[in-house]
């Protein structure tokens, strides 16, 4: 064997244990994360698939398997109740047994209490506010409240709430899909603050994934009231990765300019089901390890990275 053939297998000997480690060593995500949403917990009799009291058991199983994988932190994007204040009492000490913190957003659900205790909800939850973010692992999590304009958040009676009456008849009207009483939006003010912070991360270079109790796609009874100024601000900004939600508890994917819109399935839902699951998030793709009806996917975030 001649100098140059023994170079030219070295190099095809060295390409192929390149690609070997590459096949056998996946990349590393940025970060990985826990999942629930919808527990929708309340001491109450079944509703045809809905079976509260159930959430329990569910809840339970859902701690044990996650609570081993050493997560920073698990999302919950909201409904952690169905109604009743003291129904927190109940289900927010299982999450100790986590080791990590629950990161929580406000789901319609959670404002089924008396109207005294409305104001108290997200303070209950150990949020520092109705919308907020953090940063973990280099990525920015931007939890917004998609209840803020709503029939059933601020007193009865109140400017906020004849306002969300008035644009709800306008929305009947208009026959739009997500004109709902159980529904809600952003305000302006909330949606300044959410151009705001997606225009810091921009500047910033981390990447963002956006979550909310509502959904903002597929167009369809569930839908926040102003979905599509909300995707218009998302438009705009390179540094979206992804938008979670809950609310459906049926589930939904669809795929817009390279961003995925995910509805995440309830844990409640089905009797004898549960639901929750892994989030690992790369440069290139969204990998969920899914439990009961939330299915094991890879979804590659196109233009990410």
């Amino acid at each position: 064997m001649n100098r140059r053939h023994f170079l030219a297998l070295s190099a095809v000997a060295a390409s192929v244990a390149k690609v070997r480690a590459e096949v056998t060593t996946p990349s590393k995500p940025l970060l990985s994360f826990g999942l629930i949403t919808d527990v929708q917990y309340a001491d109450a009799e079944p509703n045809g698939e809905r079976h509260y009291r159930a959430s329990i058991a569910k809840l339970k199983t859902a701690v044990d398997w996650l609570a081993p994988q050493k997560l920073p932190f698990t999302l919950h994007l909201g409904d952690f109740i169905d109604r009743d204040f003291n129904s927190f009492d109940v289900v927010l000490p299982l999450l100790g047994g986590l080791g990590h913190p629950v990161r929580h957003l406000l789901g319609n659900h959670d404002y089924d209490v008396a109207e005294g205790e409305k104001g108290k909800v997200s303070a209950k939850l150990g949020m520092p506010g109705d919308t907020y973010s953090f940063v973990s692992g280099g990525v920015r999590f931007v939890m917004l409240d998609t209840n803020d304009v709503s029939v059933y958040k601020h007193p009865e009676g109140s400017p906020e709430d004849k306002a969300a009456e008035a644009m709800l008849a306008k929305l009947e009207a208009e026959n739009l899909a997500g004109a709902k009483k159980w529904n809600g939006g952003l305000s302006k003010k909330q949606l300044a603050w959410l151009d705001g912070e997606l225009t810091a991360a921009d500047k910033a270079g981390e990447p963002v994934i956006l979550c909310g109790h509502h959904p903002l796609l597929p167009s369809e009874k569930h839908q926040a009231w102003n979905a599509n100024e909300v995707t218009a601000v998302i438009d705009r900004h390179p540094c979206i990765r992804a938008y979670f939600n809950g609310h459906n508890h049926a589930g939904a994917e669809v795929m817009r300019k390279g961003v995925p819109y995910i509805t995440f399935k309830s844990l409640l839902h089905e009797p004898g089901v549960n639901s929750y699951s892994v989030i690992r998030l790369f440069a290139d793709r969204l990998e969920i390890v899914g439990n009961g009806r939330e299915q094991s996917r890879v979804i590659p975030l196109v233009g990410a990275g």
